[in-house]
């Protein structure tokens, strides 16, 4: 295949994904809905515990999602008057802090309202200033639990307390408890925190202190706004190319998603089976919940008056509590970012919050070679060197065949000059000798397609890993480059990129090519500079390395062949 094609074929879709994302930012936007119910396959159920949702029935007059305030701040600015008020459900009543994790937890609720992350900067030149997942300041987002019954509830709108204000966990698993007593009986929760883990164990202990037996249901919930909504900086990374909304899961029907806009669109209700999780998910990071029962139901709905508009729900069968017994409901919380080999042992299938999209195929096995070769180089920028090699030898003897078939072609360029002067007003004529002259000497002008078609693939499903892979977040490779998921701050790669281009079309033949083409044909190199000036520099450094290895694989395979060609040539007397 000639260079037109080829060019044309990678421009095509290169073309495709800068399109893609200019849709995503600009395009036009789904019509909102607030007053529909989903009905999906017929599998949709409305949980069979009446009112379990943020709007719940409680003992208590607290205001619903009150926004917490920071720990011990029992004074106000109010309109230049200072007044004191009495520790309510707006206050923070415990932080807790791990090697990962900085955690504040509310009185309302015993609610996770704050989350950062510590072993993730926010921006690679500023190490201190660390991601936050939950802010109840500004990014409202939250997550809590609950149990409801016939009669008496515990819920996320009661206040709790606890003896451990400040806790920091360097090396041993702490469990941290939360106490509400009613007349009728104890709800204590325990969130057990280990220090080398984004998991938390969470615990509702129910004791009954009455004569009534209880039919209780666990409900656990996410709720939060939309940031990237709006024009916060903060939210106008890479990441607005990535999915942000709810993931579910069950072992059944396995994963699915439904984006902001989607939950907008109305209340959604799903039965869940075994092996199920629910997530609130976004580029790199999320926060989910993965009950301990076989069975579960979903509910996502939309509140447009809510600080917390987004709510994720999911609730788990029911367990009778005798008269004075004392009953474990027991799940796990994941807040972290999306590290996939550690999120399989976690829950199954949590490991999908990676969306590759419809290359998840070629991406995870992308990535997956990429990890093994980082266990032993230890840097990513190596790793994808080396993965470029590796994929240039398994194609090895398809490019290798390319490139025969273009020296061939190359050496029969001055006959088909001949004929473009001898046929220069018969273009069809022209084709149709030319295409004798390649079967004559069998060249076979398609040779080169199948390796290029190959590599496209493998090109957007590298795109996707180095956009969605958390791993490679911020990752270093060498001097200029230290951050892998940005574009080249110094444009060197796409310079590289450009100069084997320049070079890979001085050895390849261009056959029936008129000077337009032949134009557009040298602005190649530039107009491909432009666009990987705009990529992340991980991905150009594997088309700069595929480029500069395949030009010089094309170049020694050229120069046997003309060799070849000069020793068959009679010598003269």
């Amino acid at each position: 295949m000639n260079n037109k094609n080829l060019y044309l074929i990678i421009l095509m879709f290169l073309g495709f994904i800068l399109y893609t994302q200019w849709q995503k930012d600009y395009g036009p936007q789904p019509i909102q809905s607030t007053n529909q119910t989903n009905q999906a396959d017929g599998k949709d159920k409305t949980p069979n515990i009446s009112a379990v949702i943020d709007e719940v029935p409680v003992q208590t007059t607290q205001q619903v999602d009150d926004i917490p305030q920071p720990l011990n701040n029992n004074v106000v600015e109010n309109n230049d008057a200072t007044v004191t008020q009495s520790p309510t459900a707006t206050n923070i009543i415990a932080e807790v802090e791990t090697p990962l994790l900085k955690l504040e937890f509310a009185a309302k609720g015993a609610a996770l309202v704050y989350a950062e992350l510590k072993k993730y900067p926010l921006k690679k030149k500023n190490e201190a200033v660390h991601v936050v997942l939950m802010d109840y300041r500004k990014n409202k987002f939250k997550l809590d639990a609950g149990l409801v019954t016939q009669g008496v509830n515990f819920t996320h709108n009661d206040i709790y307390q606890t003896d451990t204000p400040s806790v920091v966990i360097n090396d041993e698993v702490t469990s941290i408890q939360f106490t509400h007593k009613k007349l009728e009986g104890v709800l204590v929760k325990t969130y057990e925190i280990d220090p080398n883990s984004y998991a938390i164990k969470v615990t509702q202990t129910l004791t009954n202190n009455s004569n009534q037996y209880w039919n209780v249901s666990e409900y656990q919930q996410l709720m939060r706004n939309n940031p990237w909504a709006g024009n916060d900086p903060s939210f106008t990374d890479a990441g607005r190319y990535s999915f942000k909304g709810v993931g579910f899961f069950d072992a059944e029907e396995g994963y699915e998603t439904r984006d902001f806009e989607e939950i907008q669109e109305g209340t959604f209700n799903l039965n869940l089976a075994q092996d199920s999780w629910v997530a609130m998910v976004q580029h790199y990071f999320f926060a989910g919940v993965i009950p301990s029962t076989d069975q579960a139901q979903l509910m996502t709905k939309y509140r447009p008056n809510n600080p917390h508009p987004y709510l994720a729900q999911i609730v788990t069968n029911n367990k009778a509590v005798d008269p004075w017994t004392t009953v474990d409901f027991e799940s796990s919380w994941y807040v972290g970012p999306k590290l996939q080999k550690e999120l399989p042992q976690i829950a199954k299938g949590l490991d999908l919050t990676v969306d590759y999209g419809v290359f998840t195929a070629i991406s995870k096995p992308l990535f997956w070679v990429l990890e093994k070769i980082h266990s032993v180089v230890g840097n990513w920028g190596w790793s994808i060197v080396l993965l470029t090699v590796l994929i240039k030898l398994l194609f090895f003897k398809l490019s290798e065949a390319q490139y025969k078939s273009m020296a061939r072609m190359r050496q029969l360029q001055p006959r088909i000059t001949v004929l473009k002067e001898r046929y220069k007003d018969d273009k069809q004529k022209f084709n149709q000798e030319m295409m004798g002259l390649y079967q004559k000497e069998k060249v076979n002008p398609l040779g080169g397609c199948l390796p290029i078609l190959i590599q496209i693939p493998v090109f957007i499903a590298l795109y996707w890993v180095l956009l969605e892979s958390v791993e490679l977040r911020q990752a270093p490779f060498i001097l200029w480059l230290q951050d892998l998921s940005t574009p080249d701050p110094y444009f060197i790669l796409p310079a590289i990129n450009a100069a084997a281009m320049i070079m890979t079309q001085k050895l390849s033949p261009t056959p029936g090519m008129d000077p337009m083409q032949a134009k557009i044909m040298k602005a190649m190199p530039v107009v491909f500079s432009i666009m990987f000036a705009f990529f992340q520099s991980g991905l150009v450094l594997y088309w700069a390395v595929n480029s500069v290895l395949s030009l010089a694989q094309q170049w020694v395979i050229t120069k046997r062949i003309e060799a070849q060609d000069d020793n068959k040539k009679p010598v003269s007397s």
